[in-house]
C-alpha cells in the first residue's frame, strides 16, 4: 500500500510546547541580551561621572542598572511572546469557528449583545475578515507560520504595547533611555517606509546587504538632517534649556557654559 506524502499537522498539545518553548527561548535571550548590552555602558558610564561615590556604591549602582535591564528585557520578551501565542490561538479559533456559532438561540437582546461582542473580539483578534487565502502549494498560510510569530502582522503591535505598558510604562531612567532610543530609530524606519511607500524604491542604499544605510546616512541628506537636528537641540539648550533632558543639559553645560 503506497504512503500518503501529506504530514499530519502538529496536535494541540505539541502547538502549545512549541509556543512555550519560543517565550521560554524569549525571556532567556532578553535577560542575557540585557546584560551584555548594559554592563560595560554601567562600568563606563558609573565610574566616569558619579565621582561622588564610594567604590562599593559604584558596583552596587552598576549591578543595579543592569539587573534592572535585564530583568525588564526578559519580562518584555516573555509578555510579548504569550501574548502573540494567545492571540495565535484564539485567531485559529475563530476562523475554525469555535465561539462564532449562534447554536440557534433566541434573538433577544441578550444574544444580539453577545453576537456583538463575538464579532469585536473577532474584528481585534482576527481582521475584518475571516476566510483565509491559500498559498501557491494549496496550504494556509497558518502552516507555515513558526512559533514565536504573529498570526497577523498586527497582533505584534498589540503584544508589544502591551509589553510596553506593562515593563517599559514604569518610569526610571533605564526605561526611559530606552525608550527615546527607540524613538529616534522609529523614526529613521517611518521615513524609509514612507520613501519606499512615495518613491516605489528601497529605503536603503549599499552596494551589498552588509553594507547598507538609511536614506537619511545618504551623502545629500545626512548633511540636511545633521544640520537639523543640531540647530534645534542648540535653540532649545540657549533658550528653552529646562525642556532638555537632564543628562544632555548637564553635558551642554559643561561644553558651552565653563
Amino acid at each position: 500500500m503506497a504512503s500518503t506524502s501529506s504530514t499530519p499537522s502538529p496536535s494541540t498539545s505539541q502547538h502549545m510546547i512549541q509556543e512555550l518553548t519560543a517565550v521560554v527561548s524569549a525571556l532567556i535571550g532578553g535577560a542575557r541580551y540585557g546584560v551584555k548590552i548594559r554592563l560595560p555602558h554601567a562600568l563606563i558610564m558609573t565610574f566616569l561621572f558619579r565621582k561622588d561615590l564610594s567604590l562599593k556604591r559604584k558596583l552596587h549602582t552598576v549591578m543595579r542598572l543592569v539587573a534592572e535591564h535585564a530583568q525588564n528585557l526578559a519580562a518584555f520578551a516573555t509578555i510579548y511572546k504569550l501574548t502573540l501565542a494567545v492571540l495565535k490561538s484564539a485567531s485559529r479559533s475563530i476562523r475554525s469557528g469555535v465561539g462564532l456559532r449562534d447554536d440557534n438561540e433566541n434573538r433577544n437582546s441578550s444574544c444580539r449583545i453577545k453576537m456583538l461582542g463575538r464579532m469585536l473580539i473577532s474584528l481585534v483578534v482576527d481582521g475584518p475578515s475571516f476566510s483565509v487565502n491559500k498559498n501557491h502549494d494549496g496550504t494556509s498560510p497558518s502552516a507555515t507560520i513558526k512559533a514565536g510569530e504573529p498570526e497577523r502582522p498586527y497582533h505584534s503591535l498589540i503584544a508589544g504595547a502591551t509589553g510596553g505598558y506593562i515593563i517599559w510604562g514604569r518610569y526610571s531612567s533605564v526605561n526611559h533611555q530606552i525608550v527615546l532610543y527607540l524613538a529616534s530609530r522609529i523614526l529613521v524606519g517611518l521615513s524609509k517606509r514612507v520613501w519606499e511607500s512615495v518613491y516605489q524604491k528601497p529605503g536603503h542604499f549599499g552596494r551589498n546587504d552588509l553594507n547598507q544605510g538609511s536614506i537619511l546616512q545618504h551623502p545629500r541628506t545626512y548633511p540636511l538632517v545633521a544640520a537639523t537636528v543640531w540647530g534645534i537641540v542648540m535653540l532649545l539648550f540657549e533658550e528653552s534649556p529646562h525642556v532638555l533632558h537632564r543628562s544632555l543639559k548637564k553635558s551642554m553645560d559643561e561644553i558651552y557654559r565653563r
